[in-house]
């Protein structure tokens, strides 16, 4: 379980998240919806141990401030919202990156390589050049390295921004075959709501506004006040509307 207490960041006067609290059970899937600027990918970074914080995290009873980046890689992993390198890495070299926190050896052949790369769909790219990917392949060679660290959580900066719809939907549909893993989720597109379901956290101005399932009686009301808009239902699927009625 990840457990976190009092947890407030500040970049000089700016306080990014205000003395949050907040747990997230082994195997559970969170959604975590905010206004830009609110504090999630804040979140996400001083879950990593990137930024300074006040509060505790603590991972399974222990103080994430007490793991080496190694052992904390072996129990969180990470997709980021953007990546980039000048480096030409053939898909299977970098997603074999991901075996590190176990191996320690970089670039191993190894048959996990192999299975995750199918598993994710990309298993024919595997001697591309990451450098040559399209955007949503990429990705699914992101969350693949993310996958072969075979860590407890795993924690996702907006995975489905800027793809297009078949990557989006190929995405969600990858993250949602996550049943074994724990899994924070930043989005602010409702089709990952719509078809990850499970927890969600809404956050405004670095504080919780909401913990709970959008079946909850006052969900609807919670996320319209969170992004200041009004959010439409049909079929029991949720969308923002581009036209205000």
């Amino acid at each position: 379980m990840i457990e976190i207490q009092g947890l407030t960041v500040r970049y000089g006067k700016k306080v990014a998240l205000d003395n949050l609290n907040l747990k997230v059970g082994d195997g559970e899937s969170l959604i975590l919806m905010g206004p830009n600027g609110s504090g999630k990918t804040t979140l996400l970074r001083a879950l990593l141990g990137l930024v300074n914080h006040e509060g505790k995290i603590s991972l399974n009873g222990k103080q994430t401030s007490s793991l080496t980046r190694m052992e904390l890689a072996r129990e969180i992993a990470y997709v980021p919202q953007i990546f980039s390198t000048p480096y030409t890495f053939t898909v299977k070299e970098f997603v074999s990156m991901g075996l590190y926190s176990l191996t320690r050896e970089w670039w191993v052949e190894d048959e996990r390589i192999h299975s995750i790369l199918d598993r994710v769909g990309i298993y024919e790219l595997r001697e591309k050049t990451i450098n040559t990917l399209s955007g949503g392949e990429l990705q699914k060679a992101i969350i693949a390295r993310a996958l072969i660290q075979d860590s407890n959580y795993i924690l996702m900066d907006e995975p489905t921004a800027h793809l297009d719809i078949k990557s989006t939907q190929e995405v969600l549909e990858l993250v949602s075959n996550f049943k074994e893993k724990g899994t924070i989720i930043v989005s602010h597109d409702l089709n990952a709501l719509n078809k990850l379901g499970g927890s969600i956290l809404l956050i405004r101005n670095g504080k919780m506004v909401f913990k709970g399932v959008r079946e909850d009686p006052d969900f609807k009301d919670r996320i319209e006040d969170t992004f200041d808009t009004k959010i439409s239902e049909t079929g029991g699927l949720l969308y923002f509307p581009l036209v205000q009625r």
